[in-house]
């Protein structure tokens, strides 16, 4: 999972790849581009989130995907392989599984919207978890060949967006502050706290729970040059009467006999950066007493008339909705930064289940003999990296970390697989129920998706295809497909 030796490595302009990109107005990069990202390569783990650009929307050439470099003009125009990153794109060697026809699928664009796809090789194609041959796949379908790759379909701009000219980490690695991702959402959170972190400006990080908010605001404070503590607490565990102490600290005996001399979390930031995460959970009375020290840095401690001075940068995080905040509070913000759920970089899933093996089995040596080949290799299948994608996952990060758990706990083979036992996380719970759904509601969207489990159950907002397969079962539900 390292990038490409140097020495191999070539700038490649995926312009003259994609068919269509040549005509006027493709000039700055941000044409959106209609492809696969390479989720799993069971051969060559190199090509681990490697982007296969097939078409823009003005291209109309059939491609080839296949093995090997292409031979000869009747094998067609070839799908490139290259890792896009902020600093320019690289030319990857083909793929060279023995497994692999030259001519393993054939691709015909539909405009932007979707793609054609043949299987003209050995290895049998899967669309969604489906036997195919002929199938039409969009945005969000995922494609198994064989054993061999897993690919996402999705779309891309022709150039990555990005303010980070250097990377400083290994394509797929964590960077340096621990976040695993190269995905274009991965990338465009690191670009906004890079553009926030040498501000003074105060922040609030929006995003699930499981996103990594916690190694955002520690990138903030790292970037930022300040001199001081970066000091965190979760504001959920502040007790509702002792809030203002753990802010702003007490003086020695004060408000009770024995009470200790306590600088609070305000003092302990002097200079540097305050992170409270689950901030909406802070009451709105500590919220207004946080006003004046985020506009002045002046608060009191309890106990004393003198006002103190603290420099501080505070950085909040909250899975919820910022209209849970006081409107004085938000206006204090300068910086929002929105840290997307799994569900939104897709990509970085190979990468992040990797990270978390090596991370969950790094004091186990039978696990990790189970779990990663004797050349680092994870032993990662075509089959899991095709759930893993389609999986709601609502716990994100956190989720991804049960299901590697119940893979090991189920699976002593070469290759770990979707477990029989992982069922999602509960809905929250002010959304109603699925099973309460007409049976002629559910009928419909089967009939609407030709009968496909995979895609009716996300047309129904349903959990997993198992919750749909419950249903249709308990309604006498019939599944139609037409030719």
């Amino acid at each position: 999972m390292s990038e490409t030796d140097g020495k191999s490595r070539q700038d490649f302009d995926t312009s003259s790849e994609v068919a269509g990109s040549e005509q006027a107005g493709a000039t700055d990069g941000r044409e959106p581009v209609l492809g696969f990202v390479v989720l799993w390569s069971s051969v060559d783990t190199r090509h681990l989130g490697a982007w296969l650009p097939v078409a823009d929307g003005a291209s109309s050439t059939v491609r080839v995907l296949g093995r090997g470099a292409p031979g000869d003009a009747a094998e067609g125009a070839r799908v490139a392989v290259v890792l896009q990153r902020p600093d320019g794109d690289r030319l990857l060697p083909p793929f060279q599984s023995t497994s692999l026809s030259r001519a393993q699928l054939e691709l015909s664009p539909r405009g932007l919207g979707s793609l054609l796809v043949k299987n003209q090789g050995r290895l049998p194609l899967r669309k969604n978890g489906e036997l195919c041959e002929d199938v039409v796949v969009e945005p969000g379908d995922v494609l198994e060949i064989g054993r061999q790759l897993a690919l996402l379909c999705t779309v891309r701009a022709k150039r990555m967006e990005g303010i980070e000219p250097d990377p400083d980490h290994a394509f797929g690695e964590p960077d340096r502050y621990g976040f695993v991702g190269e995905s274009p959402a991965a990338w465009r959170v690191r670009a906004r706290a890079a553009f926030a972190a040498p501000h003074s400006g105060h922040v609030l990080i929006l995003g699930p729970s499981g996103t990594g908010k916690e190694l955002i605001a520690q990138r903030l404070h790292a970037l930022s040059g300040r001199k001081g503590n970066l000091v965190s607490r979760n504001a959920a565990t502040l007790p509702p009467e002792l809030v203002d102490a753990e802010l702003f600290g007490n003086r020695v005996g004060y408000p009770n006999p024995g009470m200790v001399d306590r600088p609070g979390l305000v003092g302990e930031a002097d200079r540097g950066t305050l992170f409270l995460d689950e901030f909406a959970d802070l009451p709105n009375g500590a919220q207004a007493h946080l006003l004046r020290v985020l506009d002045a840095g002046e608060y009191h401690r309890l106990g004393e008339s003198t006002a103190r001075c603290s420099s501080l940068r505070l950085i909040a995080a909250t899975n919820r909705p910022e209209s849970d905040l006081r409107p004085d509070m938000l206006a204090r913000f300068d910086f929002r930064i929105e840290v997307p759920d799994l569900k939104a970089r897709v990509e970085d899933m190979p990468f992040l289940a990797a990270h978390l093996l090596r991370q969950m089995t790094a004091e186990h040596a039978e696990l990790a003999s189970r779990s990663f080949t004797p050349n680092g290799i994870p032993r990662l299948s075509t089959s899991l990296l095709s759930a893993l994608a389609m999986a709601p996952l609502p716990g994100n990060v956190r989720e991804l970390r049960q299901v590697l758990w119940a893979t090991l706990a189920e699976q002593p083979g070469d290759a770990l697989e979707w477990p029989r036992v992982h069922r999602p996380s509960e809905m929250p719970e002010d959304e109603p129920p699925h099973d309460e759904l007409a049976p002629h509601e559910l009928q419909r969207v089967l009939d609407a998706n030709n009968g496909s489990i995979e895609k009716s159950w996300r047309a129904a907002g349903l959990s997993s295809r198992h919750a749909l397969a419950r249903l249709v079962k308990k309604h006498g539900l019939r599944i139609t497909r037409r030719g």
